[in-house]
């Protein structure tokens, strides 16, 4: 079997455009762990509270890591060409197809294996396919969920049970995870979607590719606009809504506007 790369993320946010916190994978050469990669990530806005329920990690655990860029990098020159796989991977895709897009570097261009799906197939007796449950099901050694680099292994091991009771049946367990998704599914393809802009929002996109700050005219239609000054970072579409993400001039911090609320766009 060719080396594959499973991985995971963890992330600052719950909703809305993620930003990755945590990146953890193993690289599998003949069935073997051969290598592991982890990282933190300080990421460009504040952990909410709810995502450090779930993994424990806080912002004093992040202040002094290294941002997503240079992570992205060193992960990229790690990871190569190899296959990649995860646990629900339309989710972690997504996580680092943002973060590329931001740091404007090019993604690793490995197709992605899902082991939820190959879970959903090859392991029916689960209640369900969350990770942790199947962990209880296959009975794996007890160990740490919900951080990147544990739920890397994890979704190794599931991978690697699916494997097993496919090849007692003389089934191929690749073709069905590989063929799931209409086209090869990758962290390139799950990037920010283009976002649907009128005319008189051009001068973003110009700011964006200058570097420097405009002052919005920002509020809905029936209302009176108030002045922001943003340097705009990056424009996307979701959930048939197009947004500009940019950091706020008075505040420092990564924020997210809608774009039918900005009225008018001034360069400096």
């Amino acid at each position: 079997m060719r080396p594959i790369i499973c991985l995971d993320t963890e992330t600052a946010t719950m909703a809305g455009a993620p930003h990755l916190l945590e990146l953890g994978a193993v690289r599998v050469v003949d069935g073997e762990i051969e290598d592991t990669f982890e990282a933190l990530v300080c990421p460009a806005v504040a952990i909410e509270p709810e995502t450090t329920a779930i993994h424990g990690i806080t912002n004093d655990d992040v202040r002094r890591a290294p941002f997503a860029p240079e992570v992205l990098a060193r992960f990229s020159a790690w990871a190569g060409d190899d296959w990649l796989a995860a646990h629900n991977a339309p989710f972690d895709t997504r996580v680092l197809g943002f973060e590329y897009a931001r740091a404007g570097l090019e993604p690793p261009r490995g197709s992605f294996l899902d082991s939820l799906i190959l879970a959903r197939r090859w392991i029916p007796e689960s209640p369900d396919h969350k990770l942790v449950t199947l962990c209880q099901v296959l009975d794996f050694d007890e160990g740490d969920h919900h951080r990147a680099l544990a739920d890397a292994v994890w979704c190794w091991k599931v991978i690697e049970e699916c494997f097993e009771r496919a090849a007692d049946l003389g089934e191929d367990p690749w073709e069905s995870a590989l063929g799931e998704h209409r086209r090869p599914l990758t962290i390139a393809a799950r990037g920010p979607a283009r976002a649907k802009m009128s005319p008189r929002l051009r001068p973003l996109e110009r700011a964006i590719r200058d570097g420097v700050t405009v002052r919005l005219l920002y509020g809905e239609d029936m209302g009176n606009p108030f002045p922001l000054e943003v340097r705009p970072k990056m424009l996307y579409e979701s959930h048939a809504k197009s947004y500009l993400e940019g950091e706020c001039q008075r505040s420092g911090e990564l924020k997210t506007y809608l774009l039918q609320k900005i009225r008018k766009v001034i360069l400096e």
